[in-house]
């Protein structure tokens, strides 16, 4: 069983055919005797059909002269007269979707960095006791599709949700709750199938049997909380209460936005044009990549579909990613297949090519038998017969066009598994030049399954690299329960290093000792290095020997340990300044009076300036020979303004965007993008620029006496104050934080003496954190160096133990 990729080509039943051919019911089912007509699609236990279809069926039959309606010329055909009868609204599609479509949909949207606070809480009361209490004798799947139809009908179809929120809010008894699910369902299914999908929403939420009407109630009225992009929060909460079973695991959704921008990131203006995912799951990639190719460089729209196409292998997760797709704008081209994606012989996959493909294929971590398969084609050897990993490696490859890139999800284990057949694969892949950067992900970023992954960025075989970039990102992420994150900074640091590898900026990632740098290890491998450790593709093998490589290991563990004094010494300055700090020093309880304030906005204290607009200040404007910085959001970390700002204007430039520029102790906050605490300039910033996705504080001459910059800092960096700020970005359309409510926000102010004492506490506070961590960082550096020097074997290689290395001749055969 396969179903063709779904454009814009609505389902009709019978009935509506009937009217738009302008002929009784009955015709339409003795035309269906006739050879050649379409096949239906069933959908809540009815036959439909596509309009395409029936459209190109009723072009080719010529209406018979007797019954030709007035005006109509002999000749006239079924087809001429449907699509004079149309009128541009096919009878299944309502008012309300129609608005929507006219707007949000012109342009796809890429997921919410993070929701607000107040929608996770939604989210876990739904996925809490109510699951039982509604699902009744159902399944927990049939309960989360009632929870996706009515957020797909609060975004696709606001006026219909709305008439089903309050009835709602008015059914008593178990009679009416069950028709309210009935409806619920038939809505979700009539606006699907005007988009051409044939879903059966309908079947499936009538096998839920609600405790009490009242339990049906608090999950509509809860969804009506839900007014952002929440898709995948419900999709995770799911996972955790009751996964798939059937390795469905959801991609997180900032892996899918560094893959996507890693692939996307060597493309010109109006390129990529096309997309495709041969294992779609929720559909998030397909969702990022068009949002991405659909605006500039600037995010102005570009006016142009983006061709985009998915497979998946199940009916529901197939409808689940189709209805994401809709809600962020996106055509649902997504194919239903029961079979392999490379088995061209049984339909499905589309003769064609794509720019970017991208993919989280479903994984084969038990070691592969001895066989390998005998049919297909594989250009760069046929993988075992029992294990797809590098089947799907080579039918990314095969759907590449010229000049495009494929990221695709890998076990670490494929990256140095000793089995003959994948041996030979890496090292065609290797020798062809396709494998351009590995990044190793930390462990537990998937609910579902702790398999350590990594990141595979490859190239078209025609546009070959000479090197592989390696990037150690296992210690990134911050711990959610269970599960790791990756942050949006987590994401920057990883494109910086990917940047500067293909740029050829300075030295590997890994080999330069700042704190940043230090961030993401990693190491820049030549094809005759790989070929020395045995075509290894994993990170693992080639970072940590990577670091003291350059001047011998002698040389290495000597700097480490110098690197290590020097952190001492400067932790020990910092824990003598510490111990003189007020509040910190004797770590005795605060006096009861501190934080007792009176509050001022923060537009009486400050001049709030949001920084200039893209057409002044976009990639245009920017320039690699200039000699002014200019501060992006990825550039706030650590409460600071990294070291490391790379976007840079001409000195022209800056003197026309004067009334932009930074001075000592102003403050920058998040503008667009995701909120993280504030920056504090310093002197040597003063004179830099602001970008368009930021805001500047600046504390006004008339209030000096009144509240220091230091002391505004430290209460806007409060973990309070930016989820506050989170909150007011995310409740706009587009998520920006915006002046007028920034201005809003109330500052205690005690006395100025107070504040002198608060700022110096915490700022000493801060720089003694500081110390800690460069002590940590150079004691993890000569742990490895000291390491490798005690058990590293004399005259092992750099990238694996001589006498475990495949010969030249073995890796070849």
């Amino acid at each position: 069983m396969s179903h063709l990729p779904t454009e814009v080509d609505p389902l009709l039943g019978r009935a509506q055919i009937a009217t738009l051919a302008g002929v009784g019911r009955p015709t339409v089912t003795a035309w269906e005797k006739q050879a050649g007509f379409p096949s239906p699609r069933r959908s809540n236990g009815q036959d439909y059909f596509r309009h395409s279809e029936i459209m190109s069926w009723l072009d080719r039959r010529p209406v018979p002269s007797v019954r030709l309606l007035a005006g109509e010329p002999i000749g006239t055909t079924y087809g001429d007269r449907a699509r004079r009868s149309e009128g541009g609204e096919l009878p299944t599609r309502s008012a309300g979707a129609e608005r929507r479509d006219a707007g949000s949909y012109r342009v796809p949207s890429g997921t919410v960095d993070e929701p607000r606070p107040e929608s996770r809480r939604i989210v876990t009361e739904l996925m809490g006791g109510l699951v039982d209490r509604v699902r009744g004798a159902a399944g927990v799947l049939d309960y989360l599709n009632l929870l996706l139809c009515l957020h797909y009908l609060r975004g696709a179809d606001p006026g219909r949700f709305d008439a089903l929120a309050a009835r709602a809010r008015t059914i008593t008894g178990l009679d009416a709750a069950a028709q309210l699910l009935r409806d619920i369902g038939r809505s979700a299914d009539d606006g699907l199938r005007a988009r051409g999908v044939h879903s059966s929403m309908t079947e499936a939420l009538r096998r839920l049997e609600p405790r009490t009407a009242r339990d049906l109630r608090r999950v509509v009225d809860a969804m009506s909380g839900l007014d952002e992009d929440v898709f995948g929060l419900i999709l995770d909460a799911y996972e955790q209460q009751a996964a798939l079973g059937s390795g469905e695991f959801f991609t997180p959704r900032a892996v899918v936005r560094l893959m996507t921008r890693l692939a996307c990131s060597e493309f010109g203006p109006g390129r990529p044009q096309s997309v495709y995912d041969p294992f779609a799951r929720d559909g998030g990639f397909l969702i990022e990549a068009a949002a991405a190719c659909s605006v500039d460089e600037e995010g102005r729209p570009l006016g142009k579909a983006v061709r985009i196409h998915g497979e998946t292998r199940l009916v529901d997760t197939w409808r689940l990613a189709t209805m994401n797709l809709l809600l962020h704008g996106v055509s649902p081209a997504l194919a239903l297949r029961r079979t392999e994606p490379w088995n061209d012989g049984r339909g499905g996959t589309p003769k064609a090519s794509y720019d970017i493909v991208l993919t989280n294929p479903p994984f084969n971590m038990s070691d592969p038998g001895r066989e390998q398969r005998l049919g297909g084609q594989w250009a760069y050897g046929a993988p075992p017969l029992d294990n797809d990993n590098f089947a799907y490696v080579q039918h990314c490859l095969a759907m590449l066009g010229d000049g495009g890139r494929a990221g695709i999800i890998m076990p670490n284990k494929a990256g140095n598994s000793g089995h003959p057949a994948e041996r030979i694969i890496r090292r065609n892949l290797v020798e062809a030049g396709i494998v351009d950067c590995v990044i190793a992900l930390p462990a537990h970023l998937f609910t579902g399954t702790a398999v350590p992954v990594s990141v595979w960025l490859l190239r078209h075989p025609a546009d070959p690299c000479e090197t592989t970039l390696f990037l150690d990102a296992r210690h990134m992420g911050a711990k959610d329960g269970p599960r790791r994150v990756l942050g949006p900074q987590d994401a920057e640091s990883l494109l910086d290093a990917y940047r500067a590898h293909r740029e050829g900026e300075g030295a590997a990632p890994g080999s330069r000792t700042t704190a940043e740098e230090r961030r993401v290890p990693g190491a820049v491998v030549s094809r005759e290095g790989l070929r020395r450790s045995g075509y290894s593709l994993n990170p693992l093998d080639h970072v940590e020997r990577r670091r003291n490589e350059g001047d011998g290991p002698a040389s290495g563990r000597t700097s480490a340990w110098g690197r290590l004094s020097r952190a001492e010494e400067r932790l020990a300055a910092a824990e003598e300044a510490a111990a003189r700090l007020p509040f910190v020093g004797d770590r005795r309880p605060l006096p009861p009076e501190v934080g007792q304030a009176p509050e001022v906005l923060l537009d009486v204290l400050c001049e709030i300036q949001a920084g200039p607009s893209y057409s002044r200040l976009g990639r245009a404007q920017r320039s690699r020979d200039g000699s002014v910085p200019v501060v992006f959001p990825q550039h706030l970390r650590d409460r600071r303004i990294s070291d490391e700002v790379n976007e840079l204007v001409t000195e022209e430039t800056a003197r026309r965007l004067k009334n932009f520029e930074l001075r000592d102790e102003d403050i920058v906050c998040v503008r667009s993008g995701a909120i993280v605490p504030p920056a504090l300039v310093r002197e040597r910033e003063a004179g830099w620029l602001m970008s368009p996705n930021v805001i500047r504080l600046r504390v006004l001459e008339a209030q000096r006496g009144r509240v220091l910059p230091e002391y505004l800092f430290h209460y806007l960096c409060l973990d309070e104050t930016v989820e506050w700020m989170r909150d007011r970005a995310a409740a706009t359309a587009a998520p920006s934080l915006r002046s007028e409510s920034l201005g809003a926000l109330k500052i205690p102010l005690p006395d100025l003496a107070e504040q002198q004492q608060i700022a110096r506490a915490l700022s000493g506070v801060d720089e003694l954190d500081r110390a800690h961590r460069e002590v940590a960082a150079s004691l993890r550096d000569t742990r490895i160096a000291l390491a490798e020097g005690l058990l590293r074997p004399a005259g092992a290689s750099a990238s694996g133990l001589t006498a475990h290395r495949p010969s030249e001749k073995g890796a070849r055969a």
